[in-house]
């Protein structure tokens, strides 16, 4: 751990530089007192927001009622907002938000990220939070320390969220059926993980005991800290390197090939997205995914409840050179909320992200929206069977959420206990946030990556191509990175 935060230090330092270039037209924030002098009651401050899946279209009820509930509750709070949710442009929200917004599609003061914030940054088309947090009302307390971390290196991308960890997954009554269940919890081994998707194929269960949404990052989930892939770059002799090109990485590829040509992986993931991987899983025809810790494991636990009548039992990471779930990368967080650097009204838009951190705005996030979603009954929120359907629009996490008026399960089981997995089972990472000239070099070189992974794995490649692969690696770029890491980790 004293290693880690060395390291985390040193990097902090070497970052500061692009921090404050990049700058120029981040503005500091007002004297914030619990957003006072936000707006008047009748000249309310108009604040734009995009989120994934929050569509005032699609979802035009429960957008329409969560705005006004919003304005009602910052109102009673002393600061007027017209809250505004805006659509999406057609396409990946990934890939379609940040062209947008750097062409000028649209210009959202309050924006979430899903990737592609990072040369947006650098530009200096994003304010730094991190004022705002330190003068927050309500956002400061609710961070936890992966929270700190990730902003002290990263500071434009604000997410309330519980480490962003996926956690595998299998259904209960398959887990009971299977004699090698007991083994597995108890001494959860690469074998023994084997031995688990092996049954679940051999007694027809499933037709695809593993399944996963187009990339093995769910797999490398589980199993990379068993192979020995223990962060995203690793020191290997004098060098820094991305694990991608190390021999751990070799060996977990080579088992990921065994289980596709056996059939144990599903021979399909490649061509699957996160919907379909979802309803395979959903319909019974696989067996095990990985999910995020929290809120995406609650809703797999509630939907195959509804499809299926059963829940689901979290699962261990794999044991071996080491035993952890993913290292959780700080250098950056991977999603979030940003503020427009060119918005006009940065502090409403900031008012807004503080007040749902408050325990008003706890409430209408976590728990939706009275008289659907929950009754309010003798001053306790009585949650009914839609409560189950709800998901938060803003802050996912659920700390500032006092539980103690409510009645009903607000997370499932196997949603409480992959966060407690999550804690249980965590590890830092090691990795920087590369310099705008070397964004493309890494780009290609992951790519490069890709391709000749997905050929191993599928058996298109034998595991001898893995020689070529970091031969063209470092000639695409890793040989020049792995210069610059050497002068931000040693």
């Amino acid at each position: 751990m004293k290693k880690y935060l060395f390291s985390l230090f040193v990097l902090m330092l070497g970052l500061s530089v692009f921090w404050f270039a990049g700058c120029s037209k981040q503005e500091q924030p007002q004297e914030l007192s619990a957003g006072a002098g936000i707006g008047t009651a009748e000249n309310p401050v108009k604040v734009s927001y995009i989120k994934k899946d929050v569509d005032p279209i699609t979802d035009k009820e429960v957008t329409k009622e969560l705005e006004l509930l919003i304005e009602e509750g910052m109102a009673s709070q002393g600061m007027y907002v017209d809250l505004e949710f805006l659509s999406a442009p057609t396409g990946a929200y990934a890939t379609v938000v940040p062209i947008a917004f750097r062409t000028g599609q649209f210009t959202p003061d309050v924006i979430y990220f899903q990737g592609g914030d990072l040369p947006i940054a650098q530009e200096g088309l994003l304010i730094d939070l991190g004022p705002y947090v330190e003068k927050s009302q309500w956002v400061k307390g609710l961070l936890q320390d992966h929270n700190k971390a990730a902003l002290a290196n990263y500071p434009y991308l604000l997410w309330l969220a519980p480490p962003r960890i996926q956690i595998p997954v299998i259904r209960e009554d398959h887990f009971q059926k299977l004699r090698s269940a007991p083994a597995l919890m108890a001494d959860p081994t690469v074998d023994n993980y084997y031995a688990l998707f092996k049954e679940l194929k051999d007694t027809g269960l499933v037709k695809w005991p593993v399944t996963t949404d187009g990339t093995i990052l769910k797999l490398d989930a589980v199993f990379n800290h068993a192979f020995g892939v223990t962060s995203t770059i690793m020191k290997k002799g004098n060098a820094w390197v991305y694990y991608h090109v190390t021999d751990e990485n070799k060996n977990k590829l080579d088992f990921y090939a065994k289980l596709f040509r056996e059939g144990l992986l599903d021979n399909e993931y490649v061509t699957k997205a996160w919907d379909t991987m979802e309803q395979a899983f959903y319909e019974g025809t696989a067996g095990w995914v990985s999910g995020s810790a929290g809120a995406v494991i609650d809703v797999y636990d509630n939907k195959m409840f509804e499809t299926q009548g059963v829940h689901l039992v979290v699962l261990p990471p794999a044991k071996g050179i080491s035993h952890a779930y993913q290292s959780l990368d700080v250098s950056k967080e991977p999603r979030g909320f940003a503020i427009n650097a060119d918005s006009q009204v940065k502090d409403a838009a900031w008012a807004f992200l503080d007040f749902m951190a408050s325990p008003q705005g706890r409430v209408l996030d976590k728990l939706g929206l009275e008289g659907t979603h929950y009754n309010l009954v003798d001053g306790k929120y009585v949650l009914t069977p839609a409560f189950s359907s709800w998901w938060a629009r803003v802050h996912e996490g659920f700390n500032g959420l006092d539980t103690s008026n409510v009645v009903g399960e607000v997370m499932t089981k196997a949603g409480a206990a992959s966060l407690e997995a999550a804690s249980q089972y965590f590890s830092p990472d090691t990795n920087v946030v590369l310099p705008e000239d070397l964004i493309p070099l890494k780009d290609a070189m992951d790519k490069l990556y890709l391709e000749y992974s997905t050929d191993i794995i599928r058996g298109v490649r034998p595991i001898s191509d893995f020689a070529e692969f970091v031969t063209k690696w470092n000639a695409s770029g890793g040989a020049q990175i792995s210069e610059y890491l050497a002068t931000v980790l040693n």
